[in-house]
């Protein structure tokens, strides 16, 4: 089962595929809970989820700020969220290591996030820019 479906994408080809990159990764963490390997999989997930959506941020941030998006402000403050749950997540693993709760966490608060944040968010993005 994917969590990336074509009902998620907005139409704006950068932004797809960087979505289903991300999707696609989630993916791999939640296969690899399935086999009892979500603790081996948590802190690469989450080092790549930093790494990704700075990058996959900054575009949808560039194409806002280009299209003269009016939520511009407040699509940042939600980007800026989701990087500080991640950077938390991070540490919290670091730390205390990858338990089966904080595994759990994670992969609630990636789906929640994510599929609200692509479905309501970004969509409503690309009904502006088209």
């Amino acid at each position: 089962m994917s969590m990336w479906k074509e009902s998620l994408k907005i139409g704006v080809a950068l932004i797809d595929s960087e979505h289903k990159e991300l999707c696609d990764r989630i993916d791999n963490l939640f296969a690899a809970c399935s086999k009892g390997k979500g603790k081996d999989e948590i802190l690469q997930t989450v080092i790549f989820l930093e790494e990704y959506t700075h990058k996959h941020f900054s575009d949808e941030e560039k194409l806002q700020r280009s299209s003269g998006y009016p939520k511009v402000a407040e699509h940042k403050a939600m980007h800026e969220y989701f990087t500080q749950k991640i950077a938390d997540l991070k540490k919290d693993i670091q730390e205390n290591g990858a338990s089966v709760a904080v595994v759990s966490k994670t992969n609630y608060f990636l789906m929640d996030w994510l599929l609200n944040h692509i479905q309501k968010v970004d969509t409503e993005l690309a009904q502006y820019i088209h």
